[in-house]
């Protein structure tokens, strides 16, 4: 009776044992938490970016190894690459190993000089077309339309608002013509052309005079408050007085206004004399 007891006994610790284990195996350890991944965009373009095409774009993880290539279109050679500005000696295809960074990576041609004795290349380029001041006209053709290199094309200016007065084109600050409209000879890479204007100064209207209409464009030196035909000691008094009196009649208020701030008071007055002492 005494054995069947101890054998009893020594079955459930068995059973205790073989349960305690299988139950370690079943919850096992703790999985350990996952690192979240991060991914840092890489972008590919030309420069010119007619000049080619580009691959190798896209979002990616650090330690990711990125083709990165460009093709040369037709009149360009390539020349080099730069990451984020800076230059780095690469072939037109390469492969890179990202990093936890953002990747910009810019192929650079130059453009095929034209030998005399080949066909002439199909090459085209944009031009831009702007004012300034910014948006007081209209133009004949599109801005940044395309536009085949080296041939003529009729630039002009259309819908000009008539308080300004047209003064030339300009590429940056170089002169290229003094003619409203012309015919430009198109370069083999993008251009800016700028119309320039300058305000014309304007008689205000004359309550008293039934003809006046809006007020007339003048002529007038800025400055020339008085209107007499010249910038002096005078034309300042005259703005001190309406500034003092609140009553702008007696002035061309266009012209007064020499800072252009809006407001005719004691800074422009100042600043007629300054013009008057600046011309002695």
């Amino acid at each position: 009776m005494l054995m069947n007891s101890f054998r009893y006994f020594l079955s459930g610790l068995l059973l205790l044992f073989v349960g305690s284990m299988q139950a370690q195996d079943s919850f096992g350890d703790p999985p350990e938490p996952q690192v979240p991944v991060f991914y840092y965009p890489l972008t590919v373009t030309c420069d010119p970016d007619v000049a080619g095409t580009a691959s190798g774009r896209g979002s990616y993880a650090p330690e990711t190894v990125v083709t990165v290539s460009t093709s040369a279109r037709s009149g360009y050679t390539f020349s080099h690459w730069t990451l984020n500005g800076e230059r780095i000696a690469q072939p037109a295809s390469f492969s890179h190993t990202t990093t936890a960074d953002a990747m910009d990576f810019v192929a650079h041609y130059n453009l095929d000089p034209i030998d005399p004795a080949e066909p002439t290349m199909n090459v085209k380029s944009r031009l831009y077309l702007t004012s300034e001041p910014e948006g007081i006209c209209t133009f004949n053709r599109t801005s940044g339309a395309f536009v085949q290199a080296d041939q003529y094309v009729a630039v002009d200016v259309t819908n000009a608002d008539q308080w300004y007065e047209f003064t030339g084109w300009y590429n940056g600050s170089v002169l290229v013509s003094d003619v409203q409209s012309f015919n430009y000879l198109t370069d083999y890479q993008d251009v800016t052309l700028t119309a320039h204007f300058r305000e014309l100064p304007f008689t205000p209207v004359d309550p008293s005079d039934p003809e006046s209409q809006g007020g007339d464009i003048q002529t007038l030196d800025n400055g020339d408050a008085n209107g007499d035909g010249s910038v002096d000691v005078t034309d300042a008094v005259a703005v001190i007085n309406a500034y003092l009196s609140g009553d702008n009649s007696s002035i061309n208020v266009s012209v007064a206004d020499v800072n252009r701030d809006g407001v005719i008071d004691i800074t422009d007055a100042v600043a007629i004399i300054n013009l008057y002492l600046n011309n002695q």
